[in-house]
């Protein structure tokens, strides 16, 4: 029941998928710069995240958190097929970083553990990353969520010229 006293329906659920579909043919017919990314795989490196809202406008300022689509190149992931990859941001220039026993910490929290990938991909032992150094200007540290993420732990900071923008889970 409403406070007056009705027993209609609310419009709000309405209202907010008008607004939507507004905004999306706003979006398609004006060119911005969004589109959505649909990962099916059962083994992605993001388990939480089937559809996403991709904004494809480089942020100004990167954080902890963020999670970014970027392209490839140099390294990084050069064999994927999609034009974007997105990645969870772990560290940003200036965070402490410390790779240890197979331990990922940043500023001294522990963002991701384990090196599934070291020898059977990448064809070296987990000690092989170990390292202690401050992030530098210009690189971030990207993670997947998923224990095989291919991510920062193998191919080191991806450079910000390479980020291409931002996601957003829908689903």
């Amino acid at each position: 029941m409403t406070p007056t006293g009705s027993n209609k329906p609310s419009k709000a659920p309405l209202f907010w998928a008008l607004g939507i579909s507004l905004s999306l043919i706003a979006v398609y017919y004006c060119g911005l710069p969004v589109s959505f990314g649909y990962d099916g795989n059962e083994e992605r490196c993001l388990p939480d995240v089937h559809l996403s809202l991709l904004v494809h406008h480089k942020p100004s300022v990167i954080h902890d958190g963020d999670m970014l689509i970027f392209s490839t190149g140099q390294g990084i992931l050069e064999y994927e097929k999609q034009e974007y990859i997105m990645k969870v941001v772990a560290g940003v220039p200036g965070d402490h970083i410390t790779i240890k026993n197979e331990e990922v910490k940043i500023n001294g929290k522990t963002v991701v553990s384990g090196f599934p990938l070291a020898e059977p991909y990448y064809h070296h032992p987990s000690q092989y990353y170990e390292k202690d150094e401050v992030i530098p200007q210009g690189k971030i540290f990207m993670i997947g969520t998923h224990r095989f993420s291919d991510d920062s732990r193998y191919w080191g900071y991806l450079d910000t010229n390479y980020v291409r923008g931002t996601g957003y889970k829908i689903y």
